[in-house]
């Protein structure tokens, strides 16, 4: 798909927050102290079905892999309050309180909060469509929408990759893609590079990623979270996806 195509279907699903598609949100749950582990959440209600949903992604920053994951699905039991049938937005999602107490004693454990968000070095929602879906520069130190002077470069590259067994539905979307995350520095040397040696478990049938935000914390343990789009129960999902590196300086 060419870019121009991407822009339309990332704005496509932007405006889908109540229609076929579901569309995630999604937030940063911080660093540990220390910074060897992030987090992130998101929460959607599943399209066709209605049901809730909600995950929290532990991860450990270093070596960019998932420690924990916590999801709650809702059950058609709870879709029904004395026998009327709910309906949630993502904004009063019931899962999320859920999720949230699971994963607390790990939260803790680990000392991750709000807290410890770093720098919000870049935030890009769907409804910024004039940003690049790939590309952004960025400095470690302060919020880089606006700043202009000696940057790190954030590009993404997606490549296609099928399953070695596709489901037959799967002809319906978009190719899978495998991920490939690099950040230069002012130089043009490489600081970090991240790539899918094969579709990852919980990504299988991502066909598109999009940089929405860039957290650093103590200036070199960074937080990616990516759009991602997925196959749907009546159209392409917009969920997300958290990388995580260091930059080496």
């Amino acid at each position: 798909m060419k870019p121009s195509g991407l822009n339309i279907l990332f704005l496509f699903l932007a405006a889908c927050t109540s229609g076929a598609a579901s569309l995630a949100s999604t937030e940063f749950l911080g660093f540990s102290i220390d910074g060897r582990y992030a987090a992130a959440a998101q929460y959607w209600i599943e399209d066709g079905s209605g049901f809730p949903g909600a995950e929290i992604t532990v991860m450990s920053v270093a070596d960019n892999s998932i420690i924990r994951n916590f999801e709650v699905h809702w059950t058609e039991e709870l879709m029904y309050e004395g026998g009327t049938e709910m309906c949630f937005e993502n904004s009063m999602n019931p899962a999320r309180e859920i999720v949230h107490s699971h994963a607390e004693y790990l939260l803790d454990s680990l000392d991750i909060s709000p807290e410890n968000e770093g720098v919000h070095c870049i935030c890009h929602p769907l409804t910024d469509t004039g940003a690049e879906l790939d590309r952004v520069q960025f400095v470690t130190w302060v919020g880089s929408l606006m700043y202009t002077g000696p940057e790190f470069t954030l590009s993404l590259q997606n490549h296609e990759k099928l399953p070695e067994s596709p489901p037959e539905w799967l002809s319906m979307f978009e190719t899978p893609v495998l991920l490939e995350v690099l950040i230069t520095d002012a130089n043009g040397d490489t600081v970090m590079h991240l790539r899918d040696n094969s579709l990852q478990p919980g990504y299988m049938y991502v066909s598109n990623y999009r940089i929405r935000d860039v957290y650093v914390y103590d200036d070199s343990l960074v937080s990616i979270i990516l759009n991602t789009t997925e196959p749907g129960f009546e159209g392409p999902d917009g969920m997300f996806r958290m990388v995580t590196g260091v930059l080496s300086m």
